[in-house]
């Protein structure tokens, strides 16, 4: 009840009242979503937690976790990997596996590009049979991961996406809009490389040239400025879908539309969510990182009032158009002196009625001190004591001999 709740009220405040003047669009799919990929607000969305079959968007995490063992050192881009016969049967099916590869050394590299740009599924088994010896092990991986990340709506069967008519392993992989948005916002942060892969549309394997399945890209049929890429997706259970990030104007949009009608559907309906996403909102950085906020923290027992504070990340948040600025709330944990250089004295965070995807929650960035601030001496302190008694004692008198004016008037 709570999370519906939640979702009305995204509706009403996200999409029913654009200060823009611009309506939400209607989109043709069975499930999408758009969000921010720096705060994770949910900026549109429809059926965005009902599982569907991925398709190849599975291959994100099969992705993920071949980059994760490039980092980790288990593997290296240029290590010889060789099909298995598992994997040659696979490449010798009919519109299965999409390059095919051969019965050869590839590089890690070659089949980690030919998964992202070609979509080969061929490519995607080698790749978690490297990893974990066995397609089957890997797909535990697979699961795991999507755990830890928060993805509890996701289900792995095979590390391709193929529907389970056509996989080399039994079962159908299940998804929703919201778990690959989530993962997409994790695999750019953590590995920002991957762009650089999906960003290309087309690469050389084989000498045959192998053009990238998204054609939104620059120069494709259905370009569209700032996109960066990331993965499409088609199956006959799955139909036509498509995740995608873009970049305008200092704001990254992550999408994801499932189950459209037709290729070119896909990409109509991406542009539609990204022109209204970028036309209706902007990021507001309220402070950036490592920035000096000037006596914001009253501090007592000290040489000095108040102290300079830093950030230590950027506070910035994703608003309507023209909305209402809503001023910074500060909370501080530490109010009294000794405080020590770069010590964690509270938090700066701006009030957003928005929803956010899971694991993400309204901004908010610690601050710390900018200088060390002593006790102040015992004198200083006696003076100060007094002082604020002394004023205590002045507003009381002032305040009584106000009542008595007033009760003489009424008399």
């Amino acid at each position: 009840m709570k999370r519906i709740l939640l979702l009305c009220l995204s509706v009403l405040l996200v999409v029913g009242f654009p200060t823009t003047g611009q309506a939400a669009p209607s989109i043709q799919a069975e499930s999408y979503i758009m969000a921010d990929a720096v705060t994770g607000k949910i900026l549109l969305q429809s059926e965005a937690d009902v599982s569907l079959p991925p398709a190849s968007m599975t291959k994100l995490m099969t992705l993920y976790l071949v980059r994760r063992q490039i980092e980790l050192k288990k593997l290296t881009w240029d290590q010889k990997i060789k099909p298995s016969a598992k994997v040659l049967k696979l490449a010798n099916t009919s519109g299965i596996a999409r390059v095919p590869v051969k019965a050869k050394t590839y590089t890690v590299r070659e089949m980690y590009n030919a998964a992202f740009i070609k979509s080969a599924n061929d490519a995607a088994v080698m790749l978690a049979e490297t990893v974990s010896g066995s397609e089957a092990t890997f797909v535990e991986e697979m699961n795991e991961t999507a755990k830890l990340f928060g993805m509890n709506d996701t289900e792995y069967a095979n590390a391709s996406g193929l529907d389970a008519v056509d996989a080399t392993l039994p079962g159908t992989n299940l998804m929703t809009a919201t778990d690959i948005a989530l993962l997409v916002i994790r695999y750019i942060k953590d590995y920002p490389d991957v762009l650089d892969v999906t960003n290309k549309t087309q690469m050389k394997l084989d000498g045959e040239v192998l053009n990238n399945s998204n054609k939104m890209l620059a120069k494709e049929k259905f370009a569209y400025a700032g996109m960066r890429g990331m993965k499409t997706g088609t199956t006959d259970l799955a139909g036509y879908c498509f995740a995608s990030v873009t970049t305008r104007d200092n704001m990254t949009l992550v999408t994801v539309v499932m189950r459209t009608d037709s290729d070119q559907a896909r990409f109509k309906e991406t542009k539609k969510l990204l022109d209204y996403g970028f036309a209706t909102f902007e990021p507001l950085t309220y402070y950036g990182k490592g920035e000096r906020i000037k006596d914001a923290l009253p501090i007592k027992g000290a040489t000095v009032r108040q102290l300079d504070v830093v950030t230590d990340g950027s506070l910035y948040i994703t608003v309507l158009k023209q909305a209402k600025t809503r001023e910074p709330r500060f909370d501080f944990s530490k109010t009294t002196a000794p405080v020590t250089k770069q010590e964690v004295v509270g938090t700066v965070q701006v009030a957003d009625d928005g929803v956010y995807l899971p694991g993400f929650e309204t901004p908010r960035v610690n601050l710390y001190s900018a200088t060390a601030v002593p006790l102040a001496s015992v004198p200083t302190r006696l003076v100060r004591a007094w002082t604020a008694w002394s004023k205590q004692i002045e507003q009381a008198i002032q305040q009584s001999a106000l009542v008595n004016f007033q009760d003489d008037g009424v008399k």
